[in-house]
């Protein structure tokens, strides 16, 4: 790699690091005109170094087509907390569903590795050796906010390359993209209890601060990578010998 790319890159990790933290403060802060003008430094920020490092990192080279998707995310994220979202998703039927499957989910995977644990709705309590009393697993934990971001960044691929898949092809998509997603959320939670049960509340509040976004683009690279190699393969049609 020549001097200039490698420049690039770390230039370009960095901006995506600042700019997902921007993002962090943004959604613990109200939503008004100066967060709205940070709003779209955020992206820019996320658009330039993404796009810096796919396509100056050979190991990420067949990820170059993600550029666009990742970035229609990150202008959802966004957008979510700009318009207040949240609220919405902790009060509606398909945010509680959401939190309500965690809760059964993450509950069993923690039986399962034998965390000991009490569960009274979406309170769940731990005893010793634990170092935290207790979590609540709300809806917000639930997927449906990674679950929005999904759909924006399958609509976004579906009018720019997945038109030729056919709508069969695009509906089993967009069917296993949100159960990966949902399934990474939920994934995320069960980590961070981990988290908090072996090292204290401070690592707990850590990784509820970042792992999601981690989470949520390699998620999303990975998914997405998938189906656009597919697209081309089925695109191409059989090879001609």
């Amino acid at each position: 790699m020549e001097f200039g790319a490698r420049v690039r890159v770390l230039v370009g990790s960095i901006l995506i690091l600042v700019s997902l933290v921007v993002l962090r403060y943004f959604q613990l802060s109200g939503p008004d005109m100066f967060w709205i003008v940070v709003m779209g430094c955020g992206v820019l920020l996320f658009a330039v170094g993404s796009r810096w490092v796919l396509y100056d990192v050979r190991f990420f080279s067949g990820y170059r087509d993600m550029w666009p998707v990742l970035c229609a995310a990150m202008v959802v994220a966004w957008l979510i907390h700009a318009v207040q979202l949240e609220n919405y998703a902790s009060s509606s039927p398909l945010g509680a569903f959401f939190g309500t499957v965690n809760v059964f989910v993450t509950v069993a995977l923690l039986h399962l590795t034998n965390i000991p644990i009490t569960v009274s709705g979406d309170i769940l309590s731990f005893g010793p050796p634990s170092m935290i009393g207790g979590v609540e697993v709300t809806p917000l934990c639930g997927g449906f906010l990674s679950f929005l971001m999904f759909i924006a960044a399958f609509s976004f691929v579906t009018v720019d390359v997945g038109r030729s898949l056919g709508v069969l092809r695009l509906a089993f998509l967009l069917l296993t993209g949100v159960g990966v997603t949902f399934a990474a959320t939920i994934l995320r939670v069960y980590v961070v209890i981990l988290v908090g049960f072996r090292w204290g509340l401070n690592a707990l509040y850590l990784a509820h601060t970042y792992l999601g976004y981690a989470l949520f683009l390699s998620v999303a690279c990975g998914f997405w990578y998938a189906a656009l190699t597919w697209n081309k393969r089925f695109s191409s049609g059989p090879a001609k010998h």
